[in-house]
């Protein structure tokens, strides 16, 4: 640590310069300079060691020092010499505040600097088996992004990419990048990456999910509620590089992918292991293996909550000499359904919303949308020729252009509807039946009612799941949940139940159940023990 009175022969160096330089300003140029160790350690030299601090800094740096303490560059090199130490030493929480904050607002953009810039938090290549030790250096310049805060609103700022010339690995704010594979650090950032120049500070995340939780704010007015309320326009540059028409709008995608994204974060810091997804792709399908993964984890071993117990759930009374206890669990179906394959029971997930058939189904767009037949479609149309298959289509197609009709109708009528609200949807339904007379035309094979009639029914659109099947505690917390895809039937809630509670002397004692005369009868027939 730099002694006083080295500090006043180092600055009694420059002729005037302790004279000019009061406690406040060389208090400011210390906590400023601090800002800006990521960017001075940038403009070094692959060798450079980390731990002493340099002797020369940047020129965008001495410029930018000069203009937020008034004082020309040579002085800025003086007190650079006298404070680089203190400097190098001096531990911020990496946030300005008050005047500080004003000046880089004022002075940093003019030098592409930033309070706060995101850096890569290494410096050096841990890439396993990688041989680099030299400083990491920059890629491809300066990224302009925007970081939504809590205490400063949406802020103009930069994102540095690093670069190891020998495995070619790409260090990023959140991960590093290798062979394709994007690769989480260790740990929750502090601002996590929603988007190409998007990133969400953690405490807004924070704040976004206990909105969720208490009052059911939904994403969408989450994040409105920054926008009005967080977003601080004042704060916004009035910079040639930051032209009026780039956003600082926080939309509900980044609402959305900031909580999946910190959600999985926490799951793998949790269980000590680390996030990889693939770096290429849309963004709105990268983490749909790690999503599936840690629902299967979920629907085998149940949620963190699954071995809860507390007074509302468990009663605990003394019986002679020791203690029985008496644990309650409630099954129900909630009926959410989530558009699936239309293959019966099959849980792959479609390859979007718009497809009727999974990847591995999807032959099955070409075939005859009536159940039960196998022949193929015609162009343009989702049955086969069959006169009777073919009416079932025109006749769902008929009325699912009445419904559009009406929907016109009520937007001529001009019918408002509040921001806040959703507009609710006039959609046709996806199944049609119709009963035709038995006839031994036609090749398809249709089941008939006990009147002998034929009853063709057909699938038009994407059929959906049954339900989410749910184990909670009678306080309300959730142990488990799994999807059914074609029904909620019995022997499904007991493999269930069986998968949740494999954990010797976790079985419930009672279950609540809307069906509990047929699972009391299945329980007997499979020898199901309660513990």
């Amino acid at each position: 640590m730099t002694s006083m009175e080295e500090v006043h022969s180092f600055l009694s160096q420059i002729p005037g310069l302790a004279e000019s330089v009061t406690m406040d300003k060389a208090m400011s140029f210390v906590r400023l300079a601090s800002q800006l160790k990521d960017e001075i350690i940038l403009a070094q030299a692959a060798d450079y060691d980390l731990a002493a601090a340099p002797t020369e800094i940047p020129e965008n740096v001495r410029s930018f020092l000069g203009c937020a303490t008034d004082m020309p560059e040579d002085f800025v090199s003086g007190c650079w010499s006298a404070f680089s130490d203190t400097i190098w030493s001096y531990d911020n929480d990496g946030r300005s505040t008050g005047r500080d904050a004003q000046m880089f607002r004022d002075f940093g953009l003019d030098h592409l600097l930033s309070a706060r810039t995101l850096f890569p938090p290494t410096k050096q290549c841990t890439t396993p088996g990688c041989l680099n030790s030299n400083l990491l250096k920059d890629k491809d310049g300066l990224r302009k992004v925007v970081l939504f805060t809590l205490s400063d609103g949406a802020c103009a700022t930069y994102a540095v990419h690093l670069h190891c010339s020998q495995c070619k690995t790409t260090y990023h704010n959140n991960y590093s990048v290798c062979n394709g594979v994007r690769t989480y650090y260790a740990g929750i950032p502090n601002a996590i990456q929603v988007g190409e120049h998007q990133y969400v500070e953690r405490e807004v995340l924070g704040l976004f999910i206990g909105l969720m939780l208490i009052s059911w704010t939904s994403a969408t007015n989450a994040a409105r509620v920054y926008d009005t309320c967080l977003s601080k326009p004042e704060n916004r540059p009035d910079h040639k590089d930051w032209p009026p028409t780039r956003s600082f709008k926080l939309r509900t995608e980044h609402v959305w992918d900031g909580f999946l994204i910190l959600s999985l974060l926490e799951d793998y810091v949790e269980r000590n292991e680390i996030l990889e997804v693939p770096h290429t792709g849309e963004q709105n399908v990268r983490f749909n293996n790690a999503i599936r993964k840690r629902n299967a984890r979920f629907r085998l071993c149940g949620q963190p909550e699954w071995a809860h117990y507390c007074d509302k759930c468990m009663r605990v009374w003394k019986d002679g000499d020791g203690l029985k206890k008496l644990h309650v669990l409630v099954i129900d179906g909630i009926t959410i359904g989530h558009p699936c394959c239309g293959v019966h029971d099959c849980p792959e997930p479609l390859i979007t919303n718009r497809h009727r058939f999974c990847r591995g189904h999807d032959h099955r767009h070409h075939i005859c949308a009536v159940e039960g037949c196998e022949q193929p479609v015609e162009p343009t149309f989702m049955t086969c020729p069959i006169v009777e298959h073919r009416q079932l289509e025109l006749t769902h197609k008929t009325r699912d252009k009445a419904l559009f009709q009406l929907r016109g109708r009520l937007q001529r009528a001009t019918v408002s509807h509040p921001n806040d609200a959703f507009e609710a949807e006039v959609t046709a339904e996806e199944v049609e039946e119709m009963t035709i007379r038995d006839s031994n035309q036609g090749d398809c094979e249709a089941a008939k009612d006990p009147s002998g009639n034929r009853k063709i029914r057909a699938l038009f659109g994407r059929r959906r799941t049954h339900n989410e099947q749910i184990f909670v505690r009678p306080c309300g917390i959730i142990v488990a949940h799994a999807t059914f895809y074609a029904s909620e039937s019995v022997s499904q809630t007991v493999d269930m139940l069986q998968k949740v509670f494999h954990v010797e002397g976790s079985k419930p004692d009672i279950v609540i159940y809307d069906n509990n005369c047929t699972l009391y009868k299945y329980l007997r027939v499979i020898q199901y023990k309660p513990e």
